[in-house]
């Protein structure tokens, strides 16, 4: 059995999924795309992508799965829709593109760079109510 690192789990998910860099992903928000924002509560609360869903990837395999009756409407239902995924940095939302992959999801793209460099490029960040 080998033993994982996180980087290597990272570097594992990025070869199986497709990336997109900011400005890509502001295109495709404008085609239509759902956003999905998979960090923690705290983060987000301090300023997210406008119309994100915040599910914490801890919290992604219930909120996504098919027959969780606790799952997340929004994203179990919408398993046939195209999602932009991000995090902070991009690893959580690498990790949890590979999972929504791996449900059934099609057309889930992973934003390089995520939060933070969407808001050092000077995109629009708005805070949730």
């Amino acid at each position: 059995m080998s033993n994982k690192t996180l980087r290597g789990m990272i570097s594992e998910a990025l070869a199986h999924i497709k990336e997109v860099d900011i400005d890509q992903a502001e295109k495709l928000m404008s085609e239509g795309y759902r956003i999905l924002d998979v960090r923690e509560p705290g983060e987000y609360a301090n300023g997210t992508i406008q119309g994100a869903l915040n599910i914490p990837r801890g919290l992604l395999e219930a909120a996504a799965d098919i027959e969780f009756e606790g799952a997340n409407p929004a994203l179990r239902d919408g398993r046939n829709d195209n999602w932009l995924v991000f995090c902070q940095t991009g690893g959580r939302s690498a990790l949890a593109t590979k999972t929504l992959q791996d449900m059934g999801f099609e057309a889930v793209v992973n934003v390089h760079g995520g939060f933070s460099t969407w808001s050092q490029a000077g995109k629009r960040v708005v805070q949730p109510s």
